[in-house]
């Protein structure tokens, strides 16, 4: 076999050694121009990179179909366009078949509008934070667009949210029955304000303080007194007005209570007013009697407006 050469310190700088004449030959110091073959190896002293022969000269690395380190510690797969740390065989761009370490304060960025975490077999989807093995809580924290403050933080068993919460879409699985309630604010459900109201109507009703609430006034057409209940003082202003008529028989001491009674008045009555002290006419419908109209007492109805006779519907005057 011939052997070709031609080393430093001959008519040429260039180191070239191979196997014949125009066999592949390595070359270092000025990139050969002439008298190349496929498979030529270059070698750039000036930056220390390998260069492969192969109709032009290219980096070694590009000309690499598999690249396989100790079985497996690191592979290259062209065909599949896959790399693989402790694994000779991989469906994704890099696979790691182990644990990943990285170094102090990294970063993980990624282009896109999101990043997807997701089981490599369908199965469900557990993302852990937990800690190596210390006494120390992890941390997981969300920070604000701005990179400024912390919007969410777990810590142990406490969660942290700091701004609103808003809940959108339906919530099929969450209702009265397995949503615990506070003590002082309670749901409110028809079935407990029916509660509340029944519970409220029945047996005696206990009036506070009457304030301010106005009463509109009609026709009595009857009446039957129970032992009238003492409802407390009225201490603020009101416009209620009852008027029992005049209670002119002796009151009598039964065993249960002392009780006045209306003397006895056959047939519907109105109440009574005189000219300079008639009452709203605001609501029709309403009778009353007029002691000193013009003409003489008469009954008169209210027709929203004003107070008319009933014998002429003339304003009452």
């Amino acid at each position: 076999m011939a052997i070709f050469g031609n080393f430093k310190g001959t008519t040429q700088s260039e180191f070239q050694i191979g196997k014949t004449e125009n066999g592949t030959k390595i070359s270092t110091g000025t990139i050969p121009s002439s008298d190349i073959s496929a498979g030529d190896i270059y070698i750039d002293s000036s930056n220390s990179t390998l260069q492969v022969y192969n109709n032009a000269w290219v980096s070694v690395g590009s000309t690499l179909k598999e690249l396989n380190v100790d079985s497996g510690t690191l592979f290259v797969d062209s065909s599949n366009d896959t790399v693989s740390i402790g694994s000779t065989a991989s469906n994704d761009k890099l696979f790691v078949n182990g644990s990943v370490r990285l170094g102090t304060n990294p970063t993980l960025k990624f282009s896109g509008a999101y990043l997807d975490v997701a089981h490599s077999n369908g199965t469900a989807t557990q993302l852990r934070v937990r800690d190596n093995g210390s006494s120390s809580d992890p941390i997981f924290k969300v920070y604000n667009a701005s990179n400024s403050a912390e919007v969410f933080k777990v810590q142990g068993s406490t969660t942290t949210v700091t701004g609103d919460i808003s809940i959108s879409g339906d919530i099929t699985t969450a209702d009265t029955d397995n949503l615990s309630e506070g003590t002082t604010n309670l749901y409110f459900t028809t079935a407990r304000a029916n509660v509340a109201i029944d519970a409220k109507m029945s047996g005696d009703m206990a009036f506070g303080n009457v304030t301010s609430q106005s009463v509109e006034t009609g026709i009595v057409e009857g009446v039957v007194f129970q032992p009238i209940t003492d409802y407390g003082s009225i201490t603020s202003s009101a416009n209620i007005t009852i008027d029992y008529g005049a209670v002119n028989d002796t009151g009598t001491v039964p065993a249960i209570g002392d009780f006045e009674y209306i003397s006895d008045i056959f047939g519907p009555t109105g109440d009574s007013f005189t000219v300079s002290a008639l009452p709203s006419a605001s609501q029709p419908g309403q009778m009353i009697y007029v002691s000193n109209e013009t003409g003489g007492s008469v009954m008169a109805f209210s027709d929203g407006s004003n107070w008319r006779r009933i014998t002429d519907r003339t304003i009452v005057s």
